[in-house]
């Protein structure tokens, strides 16, 4: 997309310029400009538990498709000549054994390692994305309540999840039965999970609601358009009452991963700190790092308009909008 910096800049406005030039200084925030007009290949990630890397890279072959595999995903495929639309018609997509999820969108999971036989929350579970990869890192082994408060987006976490081959069967009264699949959804507000199912979980992901500047398509004034600074404070309420619900729910020792698809502190590094202040001792944060991916990253914010957060917060890792990924937090912790 040949599109200058200037008619970028144009594009998105003076206010939002000039609330990111300030947040990351000139440099970065023109890499990130650069990111917003990014045509970005679609990626794709192979269901383990149905068929495996090698052999949908045989199958990809066959079909003249081209890729690359990523280093620090060893189940993600970036697509390089063609696009969604390509694979609609194929098995392989229809029956679940690839699915579209961007590089940034994986990079949670990846952090919260859920492993067989235990038990998580998917706080925001729409559209599922999130839910069935972790499902297959499990090997459908253990279990998980995919939480959701929008009936619309209900049904779609539920068709992806069933595509997925991770979505349990349930009888009339809501009770599991049959199968081997572990996910069960449930619909509800977030905020109150903590305190229905108290330190019941050993892993807990909010990958909550946000500004979702990091998805910003300069092509696309949809992307755009709304954003205004009230949005980022009204968001950055709402992911700290869905994390501290988050914690509520999760078991001592457990760890639970935050994350969002946006790149202001007034949600992020804010929320973190939040966090960090409200739990004291009882709660730390892990360092987290992704060998291969450093180049892609931005800095963590530590102070910001007058605040000085709490230093752990450079633990977390913010991705930049670039050729590979959209702009993307994440930040875990461990219930002490």
């Amino acid at each position: 997309m040949n599109i200058s910096i200037s008619e970028i800049r144009h594009r998105l406005g003076e206010e939002f310029c000039a609330h990111f030039e300030h947040v990351f200084g000139s440099s970065f925030f023109e890499k990130i400009l650069k990111g917003f007009s990014c045509e970005r290949k679609p990626c794709i990630r192979v269901n383990a538990l149905k068929t495996n890397v090698r052999d949908v890279m045989n199958f990809l072959r066959e079909k003249v498709v081209n890729f690359e595999r990523v280093s620090f995903l060893p189940d993600a495929l970036i697509i390089k000549n063609r696009d969604e639309k390509f694979f609609e018609d194929l098995d392989l997509y229809k029956k679940g054994e690839m699915y579209f999820q961007g590089i940034s969108s994986q990079l949670p999971a990846i952090f919260l390692k859920p492993v067989s036989g235990e038990k998580v929350l998917d706080l925001c579970s729409a559209p599922g994305s999130k839910t069935a990869q972790m499902a297959i890192m499990m090997g459908n082994s253990g279990e998980i309540i995919a939480n959701e408060f929008d009936k619309i987006r209900i049904e779609k976490l539920k068709f992806t999840l069933k595509r997925q081959g991770v979505l349990a069967q349930e009888n009339a009264d809501g009770g599991v039965v049959g199968g081997s699949e572990i996910v069960k959804v449930i619909e509800g507000n977030g905020v109150f999970v903590g305190e229905n199912m108290p330190e019941y979980f050993d892993k807990v992901l909010v990958d909550a609601p946000c500004s979702a500047e990091g998805r910003i398509n300069i092509s696309d004034p949809r992307s755009y358009k709304f954003w205004n600074k009230k949005i980022l404070k009204s968001s950055a309420n709402l992911q700290k009452r869905l994390v501290f619900s988050g914690f509520a729910a999760l078991k001592k020792g457990g760890i639970l991963a935050y994350s969002t698809c946006t790149l202001s502190p007034e949600e992020n590094e804010g929320v973190v700190d939040s966090v960090l202040k409200k739990f004291g001792d009882s709660v730390e944060i892990l360092k987290l790092s992704l060998s291969g991916f450093e180049k892609y990253l931005l800095p963590i914010i530590i102070s910001y308009d007058g605040v000085v957060f709490d230093k752990r917060v450079s633990g977390c890792i913010k991705a930049m909008p670039s050729e590979i990924c959209e702009g993307f937090f994440v930040a875990v912790f461990r219930k002490k």
